[in-house]
């Protein structure tokens, strides 16, 4: 991992000396307050998050406030999912909605589509520490068994795995790379509806393709919105992790338990890792967007899933009219009834019909109000 030097305080910064080349600038969403950099003239004045008209474009050329938050990222994960199975997908999650509401088209979601990267914190350091813990060992055991069988009873030989503890100390210096931290507020919430990604599968960065594309609008990256002390508490249960894994490696031991240590962290080094998602929504009975989020390299699609009440009371009223209709003509029949007495039965069942037609105009009500509540 490397870290550029920040540039002199008393110099402004700009972000082609961060690295950034390019017509790259930094906008701001005032709805949300999402900051992202995004290439000047492929993108749009709406807000990939939460979808609201009015990006802006961040005033003055100074970025040194801001270095470490907006400086080229270290490693990425490019987008995996092929169009045409994200079409699908899109698809395939608009059927899923019962009385969809009319903006709730495959086209719609595809033309608002947008490509974002979410960013991590990746963190080396240099550790230093004394640690103690209890190590397990397998062994085998050999002992027997008295069963009942054939009128007598027999010996049986039992061979079992067993662990054997033994308390161990010792001390440690290693440096850790690419300790992983969350660099969003939203980052649980996002990953629960993103799920995972395959870390092994990340690449070097470059700028310059980064924020390339065919489209006619170009990706965009997400700016942290947490700094390296917010997120620095994340990442010391993964150094934690790593400094036990490596003690258990180094006892030979086949177990580890109730490891404990006290570090001391140094020459620490930090960067950004970008994770590829698409963006997407549509408008619901109130016209608000809700929002669809696909995870760029597994496919992986969350959303909410938002009935069409209008729609479906114009069903239900269509239904009730129908039942009306089956119901006058019931009635006529009854009253011919009269007059014919066989139509009595036909009056009967037509009334019947009537009725189960008119019960079935609850459906839709209820259908909406089922998938709203989820």
């Amino acid at each position: 991992m490397s870290e550029n030097n920040p540039q002199p305080t008393n110099s402004p910064v700009t972000l082609s000396m961060l690295g950034w080349k390019g017509n790259v600038t930094c906008v701001i969403c005032p709805h949300c307050d999402w900051r992202y950099l995004a290439v000047l003239g492929k993108l749009t004045d709406e807000c990939p998050h939460c979808h609201a008209r009015g990006l802006e474009i961040f005033q003055g050329d100074d970025f040194s406030m801001m270095t470490d938050f907006i400086k080229p990222p270290e490693m990425y994960l490019p987008f995996r999912v092929p169009q045409e199975t994200l079409s699908e997908k899109l698809s395939q999650f608009s059927k899923t909605i019962p009385f969809a509401p009319d903006d709730l088209t495959n086209q719609n979601l595809l033309m608002r589509l947008r490509m974002i990267y979410l960013p991590m914190w990746l963190v080396d350091s240099k550790v230093t520490a004394t640690w103690q813990a209890e190590c397990g060992f397998y062994y085998q055991a050999k002992s027997h068994q008295e069963k009942y069988s054939g009128g007598r009873w027999n010996t049986q030989e039992v061979i079992e795995t067993r662990t054997r503890w033994e308390p161990r100390l010792g001390k440690l210096a290693r440096k850790y790379d690419n300790i992983a931290a969350p660099a969003l507020d939203e980052h649980r919430r996002l990953m629960n509806a993103l799920g995972n990604f395959a870390f092994d599968q990340a690449k070097s960065v470059s700028t310059t393709e980064l924020l390339q594309s065919s489209n006619p609008l170009a990706p965009m990256v997400r700016v942290p919105s947490r700094d390296k002390d917010d997120a620095w508490p994340d990442t010391l249960p993964r150094f934690q992790e790593q400094a036990a894994d490596e003690t258990k490696k180094a006892c030979q031991a086949d177990q580890i338990r109730e490891f404990r240590w006290s570090p001391e962290f140094s020459d620490q080094n930090w960067s950004l890792f970008l994770l590829p998602i698409w963006s997407s929504y549509y408008l619901d009975d109130e016209n608000k967007p809700q929002s669809i989020l696909v995870n760029g390299q597994s496919g992986q699609m969350s959303g909410a899933r938002r009935a069409s009440m209008k729609k479906a009371k114009k069903v239900a009223w269509t239904i009730l009219i129908v039942a009306a209709i089956l119901l006058s003509l019931t009635i006529g029949i009854g009253l011919l009834s009269i007059l014919i007495p066989g139509l009595v039965l036909l009056a009967i069942i037509g009334l019947v019909i009537s009725i189960g037609v008119a019960l079935a105009a609850a459906y839709p009500l209820i259908s909406v109000w089922s998938t709203n509540k989820k």
